[in-house]
């Protein structure tokens, strides 16, 4: 599927005069208001391109100097690639990306971004066999992107290593921080790690359960390490349950923890959808949330907002990583050498579904 983006090729810039005195910046759309024309036709006389006359070069370029525009960052590294696109292939099951928050609201800022420096976004859903190492072949050798970003790195993750040899740039937005001299925008765990055992330290939690995604993404390894050496040092235990991200992995896998001898007094869960899922069984089982169990979920979205008793979670801030990995991406592709990046930090929600543990 191809999304583009929207005509302002790098519709801000510097900042530039305004009247009362005041100083705001001068943007591709105020140029096109100006001289009345598209704010397409701006881009093309800006970026050198074909699509308008000699003279509307000459006014646009005129006006830009008058006004001290100057193209941000991104803008300038569009204008030297070759296609103005980026690359997606995500490796999942279209079903479970509908449902799931992360890469929705992901994909929007990706894409608000990519708006905003006149850019395109080719995005391909495939299975999870390798059909994504064809895509990114493929896209290669058409000459379709300009670099990918990554999502869901893999132990030995074999498209990192393909596309050092296909001479194409990427970003890997991972909790990984190796030097393998590719673009990665990082979250750390521990910051998520903190704020959810924190929270739950306050509240008198000793006994914790974490259902989390599959232990083959990276990402997920270095959460289970993380919580198991941060609930230790709190004086707290964590037992780890691997699921799928699935609404019914987080069902079964909260009936199981319910039902058994020792049942947790609260559970983190690896996405927003398999919290809940979490609550509905607890609900469904008797189990009064937070009063018998709290129910915590790492990634927040809507769902959990909406949710009756409100789900604690993580707002990790998906839409600016997604503005983030798409810069950095661009960046890169232009040749800057600064190529790994943190993305912005997590902030807890705290909602009606954790509570004091119970006694």
């Amino acid at each position: 599927m191809t999304t583009p983006g929207s005509l302002a090729g790098g519709d801000s810039a510097d900042d530039g005069p305004a009247s009362g005195g005041g100083r705001r910046r001068v943007t591709i759309s105020d140029l096109a208001r100006r001289l009345h024309i598209s704010k397409a036709s701006v881009s093309y006389a800006l970026n050198g391109r074909a699509g308008v006359s000699e003279e509307t070069r000459q006014r646009v370029l005129d006006l830009a100097e008058e006004l001290g525009f100057h193209p941000n960052s991104a803008a300038v590294a569009l204008s030297a690639s070759r296609t103005r696109t980026i690359g997606i292939v995500i490796a999942r099951d279209p079903a479970l990306i509908s449902t799931e928050a992360f890469y929705m609201r992901t994909l929007v800022g990706i894409e608000q971004y990519l708006n905003e420096v006149d850019s395109s976004l080719l995005l391909r859903l495939t299975g999870e066999h390798g059909e994504d190492l064809d895509v990114l072949r493929r896209w290669s050798r058409q000459g379709r992107v300009d670099g990918f970003i990554l999502f869901d790195e893999h132990d030995d993750d074999p498209r990192i290593p393909l596309l050092r040899e296909l001479g194409l740039p990427c970003v890997v937005v991972s909790s990984n921080d190796p030097d393998d001299q590719v673009g990665r925008l990082i979250s750390s765990p521990v910051e998520t790690v903190t704020l959810l055992l924190d929270h739950l330290a306050e509240l008198g939690h000793r006994d914790i359960a974490h259902i989390s995604g599959p232990f083959t993404f990276v990402h997920e390894q270095l959460r289970v390490r993380m919580l198991h050496e941060e609930a230790e040092r709190r004086g707290m235990t964590v037992r780890h349950i691997e699921g799928r991200y699935r609404y019914d992995d987080g069902a079964e896998l909260t009936r199981l923890l319910l039902t058994a001898p020792d049942p947790p007094t609260a559970i983190v869960l690896g996405n927003d959808l398999m919290a809940v899922a979490a609550l509905r069984v607890a609900m469904d089982h008797g189990t009064d949330v937070p009063g018998e169990v709290s129910i915590l979920a790492w990634d927040d979205s809507p769902l959990c907002e909406l949710a009756r008793p409100g789900i604690t979670a993580i707002d990790q801030k998906t839409m600016e990583r997604g503005r983030a990995a798409a810069d950095l991406l661009l960046r890169v592709a232009s040749g800057e050498t600064a190529l790994h990046e943190q993305a912005p930090a997590g902030e807890l929600r705290a909602r009606e579904s954790s509570g004091p543990a119970r006694a």
